[in-house]
């Protein structure tokens, strides 16, 4: 049995419990004696108001002995009048208990209450049956509608998996394309994005490494034209000059003297190119353990200042030191003073005769802070995201004169990032820069 179906029974029954308590108060008034005696014309008819039911009901009035008095099917061939009924809800409502039975193979729901005969101190029973057929036509048609419902839904169900499903797929696939035409180095390519899902996301994501991956290309290439640039520029020198000394003849000494110089100097320019580069592949080199042991800063700076001070003075740059605090950090002093070292010396080539090159160590409790600030010819604001760029050159014919290689702020950045630091900087063109190194006190 369904649940719709127990429900319309219950109700069904309810409603034939209210008219069979009132059936049989009717009769109680008439005494079951009186009715075994004699016919109480309409008694039965008069009893329930038909008018007020939407199902049909049959009523029987059964007295102590289980035979049935009155039957509203009277006259009819199945009426039961004169016949004693023995049924359970029969025999509960003599013994003065309500009673229901729903009997599927007639279909019918039987409901049976006492009837108190106080006058005579007799118990009789009053019997309600009701054809719930209708309430089978019920069901069916729900149960048929539900079953629309449900291959509708189903159907739509099924639309959207399909419809939703080859969306993912589509959009998958597009992700397969892009990362299969990366793979073969076509690194311009991007997923289109047309929507804010979280293939959206995902897509967005894999487009900004792609363009990362597309910019650490494009600077690997730069860096490779560079060194050739570089190298190719002392090699061309040592050439003309080599070529020079052997087609010349009977030169004096000091000419031999001064090309052999010229030679000198650039080899020395093309070794301090290979050191540098040696120096930043090392520190690029992400399983490289950095050597940590707790050092004092501000020795290690003052010792930086004592080892460019003749270049300070060669070029008339003052040279300051300030301390505001003394600090013993967690580092590796090489590398550190390696990058402070750098940075310092960059100041102190690009500022003027007359100007200062000023170092503050100082700190917060948590970090280290190096500033570095010079008077210099300053850097623009369009470049300044740039010059941390291996070989870059703001003004590459004035770093050539000043003998630079173009890595020392390459190797400045990466080895502060080594120490899980930050390097900060902010220029003003013909005022000077001002660099920040921002370095954890302990690892």
């Amino acid at each position: 049995m369904t649940l719709i179906e127990t429900y319309h029974l219950e109700v069904r029954e309810g409603e034939m419990r209210v008219q069979a308590f009132m059936m049989s108060d009717t009769v109680a008034r008439h005494t079951l004696d009186r009715l075994e005696q004699t016919a109480v014309p309409g008694l039965v008819q008069s009893s329930i108001d038909r008018n007020s039911l939407d199902w049909d009901v049959r009523i029987l009035v059964i007295n102590d002995q289980a035979l049935v008095l009155r039957d509203s099917n009277h006259g009819v061939m199945d009426s039961l009048a004169g016949q004693t009924l023995i049924r359970p809800e029969v025999i509960s409502a003599i013994n003065r208990q309500y009673a229901s039975v729903f009997r599927r193979d007639e279909y019918a729901l039987n409901v049976a209450v006492s009837i108190n005969d106080e006058i005579n101190d007799r118990v009789g029973a009053v019997v309600l049956i009701a054809d719930v057929s209708d309430i089978s036509y019920t069901v069916a048609n729900i149960r048929n509608t539900l079953l629309l419902y449900s291959l509708a839904v189903g159907l739509v169900v099924v639309v959207l998996v399909f419809f939703i499903s080859h969306r993912l797929i589509a959009a998958l696939r597009t992700i397969m394309k892009v990362i299969q035409r990366m793979a073969v180095g076509q690194l311009n390519v991007r997923i289109p994005v047309t929507s804010k899902d979280e293939y959206a996301i995902l897509s967005r994501a894999f487009n900004n490494m792609a363009e990362k991956l597309e910019q650490q290309e494009k600077t690997r290439d730069e860096f490779v034209s560079n060194v050739s640039h570089e190298m190719k520029t002392p090699l061309s020198a040592i050439k003309v000059l080599s070529e020079s000394i052997l087609t010349l003849d009977s030169v004096p000494e000091d000419v031999y003297r001064e090309f052999f110089q010229d030679i000198t100097n650039e080899v020395d320019r093309m070794t301090n190119i290979n050191n540098d580069l040696l120096a930043l592949v090392k520190v690029d080199q992400r399983e490289q353990s950095i050597h940590l042991t707790t050092i004092n800063l501000n020795g290690l700076v003052e010792d930086i200042l004592k080892r460019l001070s003749p270049l300070a003075e060669k070029k008339k740059v003052v040279l300051l030191y300030e301390e505001v605090r003394r600090i013993e950090i967690d580092a590796d002093d090489v590398k550190l003073a390696l990058a402070i070292s750098n940075i310092v010396e960059n100041g102190i080539k690009y500022t003027p005769r007359g100007g200062t090159v000023k170092v503050v160590v100082d700190s917060d409790g948590q970090f280290a802070h190096i500033t570095i600030q010079d008077t210099g010819i300053g850097i623009p604001e369009d470049e300044q995201d740039k010059i941390f760029n291996r070989f870059y050159r703001v003004d590459k014919t004035r770093d050539r004169d000043t003998g630079g290689t173009g890595l020392g702020l390459a190797i400045a950045r990466s080895t502060v990032h080594m120490h899980n630091g930050s390097i900060k900087l902010t220029s003003t063109p013909e005022e000077g820069s001002v660099f920040v190194l921002r370095i954890p006190i302990r690892k």
